[in-house]
């Protein structure tokens, strides 16, 4: 019997736009004017020492360790809340969230850093009975297996007491159930089909409520 519902963050709850205007508007900007570089090749040079670091590394989520890296005279909740107003949720997810929350307790679990969480869930956090940050709270960098079993662990639940719905294919469907949860695909664009993929949330809790 499920009782939690976990929830990854971006792209689900909320589209990407406040993530990519951090990292590929304000990082860049910022350096183009302690440079005094053209802001262009300000922002091809920070790419590329993302690209150094790369995904598989914590410091690429890791805000402060940019902001230091490239000597910016910012706070990361400075830089954060310059673009606050970019934070948008998906049309269809306050409806949703009223729903699920009336049967299951709601959880997020994202590879977010922990300050993007908080920021990004301001307004919806009463909904959730905890947020969970892949890389701020266990210090990885995906969301294995091994983190879902920890995200139980804490919640003090059976993994199949667990569903978790999510839009990457491989870290939202596929690890949690490895895990021993279940899982449904959030596919907003439509490349896949199935039983367990939904278009977005609203049809995620009508599922939920239907089937499971």
């Amino acid at each position: 019997m499920i009782r939690f519902i976990s929830l990854d963050m971006d792209g689900t709850l909320v589209n990407s736009r406040f993530v990519d205007k951090v990292w590929m508007e304000g990082i860049p900007s910022l350096y183009a004017e302690k440079t005094g570089q053209e802001f262009a090749a300000a922002k091809e040079y920070v790419i590329g020492e993302y690209m150094k670091i790369g995904s598989d590394h914590l410091e690429w989520y890791d805000l402060k360790y940019w902001i230091d890296k490239f000597g910016l005279q910012i706070a990361k909740d400075d830089l954060l809340e310059l673009y606050e107003d970019e934070i948008e949720t998906y049309p269809e997810v306050q409806e949703a969230l009223d729903i699920l929350a009336d049967n299951y307790v709601l959880v997020v679990t994202s590879n977010a850093a922990r300050e993007f969480i908080d920021i990004e869930l301001d307004g919806l956090q009463d909904y959730f009975h905890e947020t969970f940050s892949v890389t701020s709270d266990f210090r990885d960098v995906k969301k294995s297996p091994l983190v879902y079993g920890a995200v139980c662990a804490h919640l003090k639940a059976k993994p199949f007491e667990v569903l978790h719905i999510g839009d990457h294919y491989n870290y939202d469907y596929e690890a949690p159930l490895e895990a021993g949860l279940d899982a449904l695909f959030l596919d907003r664009k439509g490349v896949r089909s199935g039983r367990e993929v939904v278009g977005d949330l609203r049809e995620a809790a009508e599922l939920i409520g239907n089937y499971i």
